[in-house]
């Protein structure tokens, strides 16, 4: 039980560590955004899980050791030696059993507490919006009096998406109608809750580079994903001029996602020469064998250390 413990640690410090450039390399051209942001997602997921799994196994392997004379013990025969290694005694059982849980609930306070903040914000931005804006025959869609353009959506009870008056202007019929879809499309998808969620943890664990560049990297390919949703509902000529109309103007804050803020190059290229489809269905099957061997490498682990 402790060895299969160690391996998981090893195994979720493996992923944070090492897997973040490899996922960037596979991901970043956006051939498959979707799939993309569901390799990061399993990815995070499977480390934390692998973390959460190894401290329950430490905490059942510690209880059994305080309740029973026997000394925990350490198999090391998949490190090459072939002997049982004592763990340090009941003190050292106890206060182990104590951090592991602590340091646990730590972090999940951490995270909990960013996420509020975060939604917070964000609720209390597009309830501002809709006291200052104009209201349109859009759903959720108000008009903001500004001389810069941009346009950006948050969530909120209900959600918002904003559009200046400059934004008004500058972008035809057409134009305006796809941005309109993209936002619509990170709504509808709850990409702002993804993104919660992934600023949560890079702000709580900063050091561990998985969750340091997930964020910005989940947060390009869910703007190709709103963009491909976009395109399918209006046409990708619109969308492309419609980005590029408002390129270069952010949200003005982080919680809210503007069409034309992210990774606008790679969009407009990745747009104007779509992928042809043998190299997507390539670059799934790629991304779905990695994702399959993150999620059966637990179990691996679980049948050597038991061999």
């Amino acid at each position: 039980m402790m060895t299969t413990a160690m391996w998981l640690v090893l195994y979720g410090g493996v992923l944070a560590c090492l897997a973040p450039p490899v996922l960037r390399r596979m991901t970043s051209s956006g051939i498959s955004p979707y799939m993309g942001v569901a390799a990061w997602l399993v990815t995070i997921g499977a480390t934390l899980i692998a973390w959460v799994v190894a401290l329950a196994l430490v905490l059942i392997a510690a209880s059994d050791s305080i309740q029973q004379p026997s000394a925990v013990t350490l198999c090391l025969e998949l490190f090459g030696f072939s002997d049982h290694t004592p763990l340090p005694g009941r003190i050292g059982t106890v206060a182990l059993a104590i951090s592991g849980p602590l340091a646990l609930c730590i972090v999940g306070i951490r995270v909990g507490r960013s996420i509020a903040g975060l939604r917070a914000r964000s609720h209390e931005h597009a309830h501002a919006a809709r006291i200052i804006g104009r209201p349109t025959g859009h759903p959720n869609m108000v008009v903001i009096e500004a001389a810069r353009r941009a346009a950006y959506c948050v969530v909120g009870r209900p959600n918002a998406i904003v559009v200046t008056s400059a934004a008004m202007s500058s972008l035809d019929r057409s134009q305006l109608k796809a941005v309109l879809a993209h936002e619509d499309a990170h709504i509808a998808g709850r990409h702002h809750h993804i993104l919660m969620v992934l600023r949560a943890l890079s702000t709580t664990l900063p050091r561990l580079p998985l969750f340091a560049i997930a964020n910005d990297s989940v947060a390009e390919l869910l703007e190709m994903c709103a963009d491909d949703a976009a395109a399918r509902k209006v046409g990708t000529r619109p969308l492309l001029d419609g980005l590029l109309t408002l390129a270069g103007h952010h949200a003005p804050l982080p919680e809210g996602l503007a069409a034309a803020a992210t990774a606008v190059v790679i969009r407009a290229m990745r747009l104007a020469t779509p992928t042809r489809s043998h190299t997507r269905w390539r670059h799934r099957f790629s991304l779905g064998a990695a994702m399959t061997a993150m999620l059966t490498m637990p179990a691996l682990i679980q049948v050597l250390c038991h061999h």
